[in-house]
């Protein structure tokens, strides 16, 4: 992604998208009396071929029960029926005024988990005919399921002492399943070199269907493929620096590296600007040598 001078965030490209690139050719050289500073890694510093990924992963469940009420003191009635006393002198929390019910749901363990975003959430009128109670009777003067999206914003009200046995409230909710894994490694280069593993931790990940060949992976795993092969690759990456005002440089774009007698062509993978008061302007890149053979 990308922020223009318009401000709003846009997709300069991606490697799920199905349309060509504009402009596929070399945008810049970089000469080598524009460069300051040049640093190269070799492959042994790039090089995987083991790649353990573990991903806290968003999961959309079906529509269920995501609230109920059970704040102590609770009683049991000659049934074993446990239920809620709403009688004065008690005020309970609820009664006072913007209480906080947060979003839980229990999985097939009986494990219960937090709810990070629900949706289809009950109307005041569906979540009030929920309501199951002797005396009162009970309503809702406060229902907000539109400020939050892991929680509601309640107050319950009663005409006349009683007792609450049952109050909840459904949604669809989403989940997080917690340190997701994935593990991809190259037999063959690990036989010969040994287990050199990149080990990633992150969120940006999705269970969305890709397309590789025949097959359809999850998101996640694709990427891990994908990064595989790339660590795999003999490519050196390249730390450009320049007082040079490059500010139409993006991301992505194809830029060759000319010093001395050696010419190489990358793509740049990251840039920052820097300029200080009284200190000169600095832009630095880092540029990922491209692959011999496969057009990358």
């Amino acid at each position: 992604m990308e922020c223009p001078v318009e401000k709003p965030l846009v997709f300069a490209h991606s490697p799920y998208q199905t349309e060509q690139l504009l402009d596929d050719d070399v945008s810049h050289t970089f000469y080598g009396n524009d460069i300051f500073y040049l640093r190269k890694i070799d492959k042994a510093e790039l090089y995987r071929n083991t790649v353990r990924l573990k991903v806290n992963m968003p999961v959309s469940l079906a529509r269920q029960e995501i609230w109920h009420y059970d704040d102590s003191p609770v009683f049991y009635d000659e049934f074993l029926q446990s239920h809620y006393p709403f009688r004065y002198p008690l005020i309970r929390e609820i009664e006072a005024g913007l209480y906080e019910a947060k979003y839980k749901v229990k999985d097939n363990d009986g494990k219960e988990r937090n709810v990070i975003y629900a949706d289809e959430i009950d109307t005041q009128g569906e979540a009030e005919s929920r309501l199951e109670y002797d005396g009162g009777p009970f309503s809702y003067s406060n229902y907000d399921v539109t400020s939050n999206h892991d929680k509601a914003i309640l107050t319950l009200n009663k005409n006349n002492d009683g007792d609450l046995y049952r109050a909840s409230i459904y949604g669809r909710p989403i989940v997080l399943d917690i340190n997701r894994s994935c593990f991809i490694r190259d037999i063959e280069a690990v036989n010969q070199y040994g287990t050199v593993a990149l080990n990633v931790t992150g969120s940006y990940f999705s269970e969305y269907p890709i397309q590789r060949g025949n097959i359809q992976v999850a998101h996640y795993e694709d990427w891990v493929m994908r990064e595989l092969e790339e660590r795999l690759q003999n490519r050196r990456e390249f730390t450009v620096k320049t007082h040079r005002a490059l500010f139409h440089a993006r991301v992505g774009a194809k830029v060759k590296i000319a010093v001395r007698n050696e010419e190489t062509e990358g793509v740049i993978n990251a840039f920052s600007f820097r300029y200080r008061k009284e200190k000169t302007f600095i832009a630095a890149f880092k540029i990922k040598e491209r692959g011999i053979g496969n057009g990358e």
